[in-house]
């Protein structure tokens, strides 16, 4: 039986009753904004494979000012925007929230055309401060992506890109990327990567 998902703080989200999406767990989100810390606020954060919006609600709750999330199953978007969309003092901040039902390997190709896909925010100019990226775990195309990331108009030099794996996986070296740090935890691998 699934465990209950529950925000840093203890508030309960919803989560599919299916077997196939695995939220980021707990221990895993603490670890990532122990680390950012107050670099969170007032930031742009962008949420690839978003499945229910744990981190996207995680990074609100620590004060980013942009949120979008990506996620391809139409039913996990749904909840990803509920999820986001019980928080604290969310009616005053929906345009700043984007939930969006898209694959993310054609949504950050460098020429796609984000801007039709939004409601709320011009994704043509905005930059993000913060990308994580998490695919299924046996998914193959984590280098990919970030090829793709690191080749978009939405990032800048100093974005950090956090790409959640399993620990069996080293993201390779690259001329696009740095890896400026890796942690374990458990089940799960955290990479950090940064522009050259």
């Amino acid at each position: 039986m699934k465990a209950k998902l529950r925000l840093i703080g203890g508030k309960r989200l919803e989560s599919p009753k299916n077997i196939y999406t695995r939220p980021t767990t707990l221990r895993v989100r603490e670890a990532i904004f122990n680390i950012l810390r107050n670099r969170v606020e007032n930031s742009n954060w962008l949420d690839l494979f978003s499945g229910t919006g744990s981190i996207s609600c995680e990074a609100y709750n620590h004060g980013a000012k942009k949120i979008v999330a990506i996620e391809k199953n139409k039913n996990n978007t749904i909840i990803c925007l509920k999820n986001l969309l019980s928080l604290h003092n969310i009616e005053s901040r929906k345009k700043d929230i984007d939930v969006i039902c898209n694959d993310v390997l054609i949504w950050t190709k460098p020429n796609h055309k984000r801007n039709s896909l939004s409601k709320n925010n011009d994704l043509n100019k905005l930059k993000f401060d913060f990308i994580y990226l998490d695919p299924p775990y046996g998914a193959n195309y984590h280098e990919f992506v970030l090829d793709q990331i690191f080749n978009c108009n939405f990032i800048k030099k100093d974005t950090l890109v956090i790409c959640e794996h399993s620990p069996e996986l080293v993201i390779k070296k690259s001329n696009l990327w740095e890896t400026i740090d890796v942690r374990d935890y458990g089940q799960s691998r955290l990479t950090f990567l940064i522009y050259v």
